[in-house]
This record gives structure tokens, sequence and C-alpha cells, in this order.
């Protein structure tokens, strides 16, 4: 059977899980609430879940590692919690820690864009030696930064926050308690507003279909290119990946996104010779990144220990 790791996807809405084999072969997939957590020991709650997923597939003697990624701000050394903003009771905890301790296995811990990096890096057979960046347009603004062959945390594990940094001339206050924050106008959140406002009837699914080429539109998606762009042109990167639910809604004008990244983009480089790659994802995305990764490490760990 090989290596078999366990990879945990956590956000604000559903709790997602599944074994990883050495193939990227993801089995016995389940999805739930992340309600689960909402009362009690939020670490006693997850070794139980994975206890009993184990238990129910036959796999507690033949998993190897635990990948979780979390919607979080986490420790440079990737073994703390510091702030979940949308999930109660994950701040401050010594979580990979103390989940180890209850499971005797292995586990990593990282934010989930970093994962749902890592399944894109695989899935479209990036090279990993190389600097990838990965902006993802959901709810917020997701960014994970790679850069020549392992993720980059930053001082504190604070690094790749791509959604908090400051726009000018907007004083809306982000969910972060700043003002002026990219996220605010350049997420998925915003774009419901902009439903809400201007497009009253219609289902945000359908915004972008329904009213193709529309003024408000097409600056909203231009808006997202300023700080895609910017982070292109601190970094030069080898690819850009491109994801998330907002870019894949029927009629969402890609090439309109792309031209304006190519307009913000510094002359010659790295503008020229750009590598922009879109990446869809669905619910299994960021637990084969986080199973993946686990395996990774855990291969890793056991070289070095011969």
């Amino acid at each position: 059977m090989g290596i078999l790791t366990i990879g945990i996807d956590i956000g604000g809405t559903n709790f997602r899980i599944g074994t990883v084999d050495e193939n990227g072969e993801i089995q016995n997939f389940e999805k739930n609430s992340s309600r689960i957590f909402d009362n009690g020991d939020v670490v006693e709650t997850m070794a139980h879940a994975v206890k009993g997923y184990m238990e129910r597939y036959g796999v507690s003697d033949k998993v190897c590692a635990v990948g979780v990624g979390i919607p979080s701000l986490v420790s440079k050394d990737k073994r703390t919690i510091i702030s979940t903003p949308n999930l109660k009771g994950f701040d401050n905890i010594r979580f990979a820690d103390a989940l180890e301790e209850k499971l005797s296995l292995p586990v990593y811990l990282d934010r989930d864009v970093n994962f749902l990096l890592q399944n894109d890096i695989s899935r479209l057979k990036l090279d990993k030696t190389k600097t990838i960046l990965g902006f993802y347009v959901g709810t917020g603004f997701g960014n994970a930064l790679y850069i020549e062959g392992k993720f980059y945390a930053g001082k504190n594990g604070a690094a790749g926050e791509l959604g908090h940094i400051p726009l000018m001339d907007i004083e809306e206050k982000c969910t972060c308690g700043n003002i002026g924050c990219s996220e605010v106008r350049c997420s998925g959140r915003y774009l419901e507003l902009l439903t809400e406002k201007y497009f009253p009837g219609t289902l945000i699914k359908n915004v972008f279909k329904e009213h193709p080429n529309h003024p408000i539109l097409l600056k909203y998606v231009k808006d997202l290119a300023v700080p895609i762009a910017t982070e292109i042109n601190i970094l030069d990167p080898d690819y850009a990946v491109l994801a998330g639910g907002v870019l894949y809604m029927e009629g969402f004008p890609k090439e309109v996104l792309l031209e304006a990244i190519h307009e913000k983009a510094r002359k010659p480089y790295p503008e020229s010779n750009l590598e922009i790659r879109f990446s869809e994802h669905d619910q299994q995305s960021g637990v084969y990144g986080s199973g993946e990764f686990a395996r990774m490490q855990f291969l890793a760990a056991q070289a070095v220990s011969k």
C-alpha cells in the first residue's frame, strides 16, 4: 500500500479529510461541518475525529503523518495557531504538538492557502525548485509564497497576507481591523456587495454571465490585478497561479484580468516572460495539498534520521 498520509482542510464552513497515497490519489474523502469545533477543546475534538476516521477505514496502523491546513495566522515554526478570525477556539494554541501527542503521529500544520498552492504545484507539474506565487480569490483574498523550493513564512509566520496590504484612497474597514486593505475591494465579499447594490435580483454566481462587460464588473476585475501585479513586481516569480471560486464563476473575464496584470507588471521584466497558470479547485484540493505536504515532510525527516 506504500506511504499513506491524512490530509485535513479546515474552513470556516467545512471540515474536509481524506487519505492520500504515494501516487497522489485521495481515498475515503469526507466533508463535515466545521461547527463540530464550536464547543469544547478543539484539539480533543480533532483527535477524536481523526481517530474515528482511521478506524472507519481500517488505516490506523498504515498512516505515517497528518497534514492540517487552516485559515489562520500560523507561527513561523508551524506548531502554533496564532489567530483564526472565522473559527472559534483556534487562537493561541500549540496545536501541532498537542495533536501529535494525542494521535502518536507527526502533524504538519500550515495556512490553508499554502496547501492549496502545494496542490497546484503538484497538479500543474511545476518545477518545485522555482519561485511560485499563489493568488486565491474566494470570499477573501488568499496568497501563498513558495520561494526557491519552500514556503516563505517571514519573521512571525505572517508573510503572504496580500489581502491586507493597504491601498490608497480606500476608507472602508477590513475584517482584520485595519483601514483600506486590498481585500476590502479585491474579494468575493466585495463582489457580493456590488451585486446587491448594482444588480438586485441577480444571484452572485450569475453576475458575470448576466452582466458581461458591465463597467462596474470590469473595474472590479481590473482592481484584482493591482495586488497581484504588485507582488509579481516585487518577487519576479517563475510562475503565478490564479485560482479561487470568483475566478471560476461562469462568465468571469479571465482575459481582462490577464491583460490588466500584464499592463501593471514592470517592463521588460517580469512582464515579458511572465508565466501565469489558472487552477480550478474542488472540495479535495486542500486535502490533497496537506496530505502531499505531510508525505514530503515525513520522508525528509526519515532521510535526516538515517
